[in-house]
């Protein structure tokens, strides 16, 4: 499936709620944060029934001039891929296959995700070489704003051996990307069989009269009664909680209490913490769970 130049907000709302089976692409080096994104990867992709493949980036320069350079190109690639395959074996990790692609790790994920019609994206929040701070700086800004299709972030406090997934905690407002979010996870949630918690993130301004908050919230449970359709649907069991505070507390706090082993939002939200430059930014730096990232 060809994303067009710019997807449009009901390609991505399709792509949400109609391709949730793909192949789940990681992206590898040697190190032990990108082995353990693997591990996650491996574990949702069996869970899920759906093929899991690795790209390993490269950047070395050859020299143009340099006699027989397509053969020196090919060994290249084909030791990278030899590199991050013996770290994953290392760690017991013996069923992905890894592709090298020589280029900026950004280009190598994006360009291998749009050709594999991957249906997520899964990285590490530390690495060597291509990956050395990927959530440090440009580079994860540049893949959380450039791809069209769910990004899982691995925190370093993920294990090897990641506990089974039980409860998806998912975090919503009133902005359009909600219910590409509500989409995914309902479909997420009953392919794997797990419960979720939503966590509609509201704020009924600082006057509060007798009986506004009140009011306000039922108003907010009306409006998600409708947007959780696809879960009924579905038949996942799904509990609402309604945040008053910074829904990056909220979020968290939700989850620290909840039993969720992932937490779901989308890239921009609505109103005072919208864009990356406030709730996706924050926990993409802050969360102690597996972190997906809806476009």
């Amino acid at each position: 499936m060809d994303n067009p130049p710019l997807a449009t907000e009901t390609w991505l709302e399709d792509r949400m709620t109609n391709h949730t089976r793909g192949t789940i692409l990681v992206g590898v080096d040697e190190s032990l944060n990108a082995n353990i994104a693997a591990a996650w990867a491996t574990d949702i992709g069996r869970n899920l029934g759906t093929p899991i493949r690795a790209v390993a980036a490269w950047t070395r320069f050859v020299e143009p001039a340099l006699h027989g350079i397509e053969d020196r190109i090919s060994e290249m690639g084909a030791y990278a891929a030899d590199v991050a395959t013996r770290s994953l074996h290392g760690a017991g990790i013996d069923d992905i296959e890894v592709t090298a692609v020589q280029g900026h790790v950004c280009e190598a994920l994006l360009g291998t995700a749009k050709q594999l019609d991957a249906s997520m994206l899964v990285v590490g929040t530390r690495g060597l070489g291509p990956l050395a701070g990927l959530l440090l700086g440009s580079v994860s800004r540049r893949l959380l704003f450039a791809t069209d299709r769910p990004l899982v972030l691995i925190p370093v406090q993920t294990t090897l051996n990641p506990p089974p997934l039980t409860r998806i905690l998912i975090g919503v407002d009133c902005s359009p990307v909600a219910r590409r979010v509500l989409a995914w996870s309902s479909r997420l949630c009953a392919d794997l069989g797990v419960p979720a918690t939503i966590v509609r993130c509201a704020d009924p301004g600082c006057e509060k009269p007798p009986g506004h908050v009140e009011r306000f919230d039922d108003r907010v449970e009306a409006e998600m009664e409708e947007a959780l359709q696809p879960f009924h649907e579905r038949h996942v069991e799904c509990t609402v909680r309604i945040a008053h505070c910074d829904p990056r507390v909220g979020i968290l706090e939700s989850a620290a209490g909840d039993g969720a082993g992932l937490i779901v939002i989308g890239k921009r939200g609505a109103g005072q913490f919208s864009g990356l430059g406030g709730t996706a930014s924050y926990l993409v730096r802050h969360s102690p769970l597996p972190l997906a990232v809806i476009p």
